[in-house]
């Protein structure tokens, strides 16, 4: 009786071959990584292949042909007989299930009132395929969190999309006009949102692994606000110019301090630290007490959650120094900004986080700085 002996996969994704299934070589992602919800081979390689290949105007930087809807059908390649007028690629179902939780639950958390038209049809996506990615990539961290069956999962494709779309940004470096002025300012809102979120949730190793990526993500921030300052004067004439106007009167400081603030800025200032460290300590502290006003004048969740995001971007690059340096003042205020994050702890991107900043910033400060750490240890 003769053997029949299955076609080995030479091709195969990485998963199958491991597992030792054969595999389709379907792509993006295989039939077996579908059906079992593994991250396949095919679709991490299609992801660094072609980082815009999903998204619509990006032909010129994909490594497989993504039609523009209303163009010409592609030219067939000699000896294709019946070439198909319009070639297409598999669903993603990863992305649509991303883009759905994008238009969902997220738009519900960040924006209830449907105000912001960072999620609204006034946003030309196909202009922008480095914000579509960073959006996805935000959805993605945010399932990590709220599926922890899941959480590598998501994790995983939140950090590829992230990634994708620091890429696409760089390679394009848009300049700011007024045809993208919304797209930058929202890409820029949003990723720094996702870095400091995933710099809070992800905590891998001690407080010193963690204080350096809280630096690096301050940088990052930074780097940040160069793109909204210089989209700001722009985006007042759009759409977003109202909601744009409204942040920026309610950040303003009002002249006074709470008793937590007027407290740490009275220590401040009896340090006799000079006059431009304590003016940046200020100017800190000051940025600090004007999103406690905001928290306590509206009392809504996503405006709250906004605040917090809200201080880093607030701060001089020179705080970030002073973090990275281990200065006990600098600690102390991040404790003091750790009681915002504390308050909204239940919110599933900040989770713990401030609880275990203020307790690694009272370890490692000691009992000397207890008069400095009252107000925050208070609070837990």
């Amino acid at each position: 009786m003769p053997l029949f002996l299955h076609k080995k996969s030479r091709n195969g994704c990485l998963e199958c071959k491991r597992r030792h299934v054969k595999c389709d070589e379907r792509q993006p992602i295989c039939s077996n990584c579908a059906s079992a919800e593994r991250v396949c081979g095919y679709g991490s390689r299609f992801l660094r292949a072609c980082p815009r290949s999903v998204l619509p105007g990006a032909r010129a930087h994909s490594a497989l042909t993504t039609p523009v809807v209303g163009g010409p059908p592609p030219e067939s390649s000699a000896g294709d007989p019946s070439p198909a007028p319009f070639p297409s690629q598999p669903v993603n179902m990863l992305h649509i299930e991303l883009f759905h939780n994008l238009y969902t639950r997220i738009r519900t958390t960040f924006d209830p009132n449907g105000s912001l038209p960072w999620l609204a049809d006034e946003i030309d996506y196909s202009m922008a395929p480095y914000l579509v990615n960073e959006l996805l990539a935000f959805s993605a961290l945010y399932l990590s969190t709220t599926r922890p069956d899941r959480r590598e999962y998501y994790r995983y494709h939140a950090t590829q999309l992230q990634t994708d779309a620091l890429s696409i940004f760089k390679e394009s470096s848009p300049e700011v006009t007024r045809e993208n002025c919304v797209h930058l300012f929202v890409f820029a809102a949003g990723l720094g949102v996702h870095m400091l979120c995933d710099t809070l949730i992800y905590r891998e190793g001690d407080f010193a692994i963690f204080l350096n990526r809280f630096v690096h993500f301050f940088r990052v921030y930074h780097g940040v606000r160069t793109i909204v300052n210089k989209a700001g004067h722009m985006v007042q004439d759009t759409p977003l110019g109202p909601v744009f106007k409204m942040g920026t009167d309610l950040y303003k400081f009002s002249g006074c301090l709470g008793h937590g603030c007027q407290l740490l800025l009275d220590l401040i200032c009896r340090a006799n630290l000079g006059n431009e460290l304590t003016e940046i300590y200020r100017q800190a502290v000051e940025s600090l007490q004007s999103c406690l006003n905001v928290i306590e004048k509206r009392g809504e969740l996503h405006v709250g959650i906004n605040a917090v995001a809200t201080w880093p971007i607030l701060m001089k690059i020179e705080f970030g120094e002073f973090l990275e340096q281990r200065r006990p003042e600098a600690l102390v205020i991040l404790a003091h900004y750790a009681c915002l994050l504390h308050q909204f702890r239940d919110f599933c991107l900040f989770g713990d986080s401030g609880a275990f900043i203020i307790q690694e910033i009272t370890g490692y400060l000691g009992p000397e700085w207890e008069e400095w750490m009252a107000w925050p240890n208070q609070v837990l």
